[in-house]
């Protein structure tokens, strides 16, 4: 399969095309060019730029959208509307009127207004799963979700076969290595919910998106299989924040104290994927 891979040379994207490369003839498309030993091929593009994009499309089967402001504060609520929502659009309509058939777009956890959030929206239950209410209470989260609902337009109208991947905080090698130290302090990351999603495995779900049959539209959330404090979930959302939380999927947490706070398992129903990775195996020992 050939894929069209946009932002693949950022931090996240150069580590997915990498593990895409294994698997499909994967074309970068990207202001900077990925690492040279990265095996994928590279075209320097913008995603504003509509007709640039479409050339790009030309001859691929498929599109993964990773380009986007990444994280609220870094530029302006104002670009970072206009490249991760206005982006958005032009890569899904390039894709709708050009060859690929199915378009896998990096969503977020932001989408539901906890994360990035201030602190101003609250979890109505706990695992968060795809029906849990979306709130967005900051331009990055509301420009995944409406990026999110872009992706739906296409698919219906055009037909264009999409994924939205709703996945936590991406850890790798750095990461882990100053995981040791947030351990100690879960109350700093009260906000995140201590969700994570070690990189292999979004890597893995992309593949595994690009891949499943029958999709028209999905919205996946993904995440590791337990949260990365090491405490017991349940302990921890009553800690910070309150009694009032409703708890799900009890038997989840009997059986597993500190499974994630993000429920993952429609992704493990309809892609057949579920977390490989963890804290505990991947954190660097002294």
């Amino acid at each position: 399969m050939r894929v069209l891979v946009t932002g693949g040379a950022g931090n996240v994207g150069r580590r997915i095309s990498s593990l895409l490369a294994a698997h499909f003839e994967v074309t970068v498309y990207d202001l900077a060019a990925p690492p040279p030993e990265i095996p994928v091929r590279f075209l320097r593009g913008d995603i504003l730029d509509s007709a640039s994009l479409h050339w790009a499309m030309r001859e691929q089967e498929a599109v993964v959208h990773l380009a986007a402001v990444p994280v609220p504060g870094r530029l302006s609520d104002d670009a970072v509307m206009q490249v991760n929502v206005l982006g958005t659009q032009r890569v899904a309509e390039a894709a709708a009127f050009g060859s690929p058939r199915r378009l896998v777009m990096a969503s977020s956890d932001s989408v539901y207004g906890i994360v990035f959030g201030q602190g101003g929206v609250r979890p109505a239950y706990v695992p968060v799963d795809e029906q849990h209410p979306v709130r967005p209470a900051d331009a990055y989260g509301l420009s995944k979700h409406l990026g999110e609902e872009i992706c739906r337009r296409y698919a219906r109208s055009h037909g264009l076969e999409t994924v939205c991947l709703r996945y936590c905080w991406v850890f790798w090698e750095e990461t882990y290595a100053a995981l040791p130290a947030w351990r100690h302090q879960p109350g700093a990351f009260r906000q995140q919910m201590w969700g994570y999603i070690d990189v292999k495995d979004v890597g893995r779900a992309i593949v595994a998106a690009l891949q499943a049959p029958e999709i028209e539209h999905e919205t996946l959330v993904l995440s590791a299989r337990r949260n990365f404090v090491g405490r017991p979930t349940i302990e921890l959302v009553r800690e910070f924040w309150g009694p009032d939380v409703e708890i799900r999927r009890h038997d989840l947490y009997e059986n597993m104290p500190d499974a994630s706070a993000f429920d993952w398992s429609r992704a493990q129903r309809l892609l057949g994927w579920e977390p490989m990775y963890d804290w505990d195996s991947e954190v660097p020992t002294a």
